[in-house]
């Protein structure tokens, strides 16, 4: 337990900041959160020119093309352990599945579908069930299924702040991208 935590072990703090989760109606709202918001930074992406797209601007992975291609394959990844399947086409992190924008995009709907289907499926129960899995590096990881789905939408949102930052260095108005806040998909799915 970390050091700083210890004095507040003693009201059982830390064991219940420990427990707490997320749980299935959250889990849920974030698949659906994605596929909107995914949905709406491919519609920008047909702004620009196929130069601009694939324009190294100095991203980890360089470009939106390959940030893009590199969000898809790590969901196929997480999806793919958590349902016990083996993606043996995938060698890299930055391997390029699709080489064309309107290819991405179809996958990346295809798999929001899939992902959002297994969200839908899963009981609440179902999340603290253990997935044994080898990383790309060799390493065996043992997580619980809630936290695989958290570090796979996490994941999503960490690269694509990135894709909308190349976006707008990209030539994108401010006033042309999309809010894409949790809050601004909440309010558009109440409506």
């Amino acid at each position: 337990m970390p050091h700083q935590f210890i004095e507040y072990d003693k009201f059982g703090f830390w064991e219940e900041f420990l427990c707490w989760r997320i749980g299935m109606k959250n889990l849920l709202v974030m698949a659906n959160y994605n596929t909107w918001v995914n949905a709406q930074i491919f519609e920008v992406c047909r702004k620009i020119s196929d130069n601009q797209y694939r324009k190294d601007l100095g991203a980890f992975f360089g470009s939106i093309h390959n940030t893009l291609n590199h969000i898809l394959l790590v969901d196929i990844l997480y999806l793919g352990r958590l349902k016990g399947e083996a993606n043996d086409h995938i060698h890299s992190l930055k391997q390029v599945l699709y080489d064309d924008l309107d290819s991405l995009a179809d996958a990346r709907v295809e798999v929001d579908s899939k992902l959002t289907e297994y969200v839908q499926a899963l009981h609440q129960n179902d999340l603290k069930t253990q997935v044994r899995y080898t990383r790309m590096s060799g390493e065996v990881c043992e997580e619980n299924m809630e936290d695989i789905l958290l570090t796979l939408f996490n994941h999503q949102t960490h690269h694509r702040g990135q894709v909308h930052t190349m976006l707008t260095q990209s030539g994108i108005e401010k006033s042309e991208m999309p809010d894409i806040d949790l809050v601004d998909y909440l309010a558009s799915a109440k409506a």
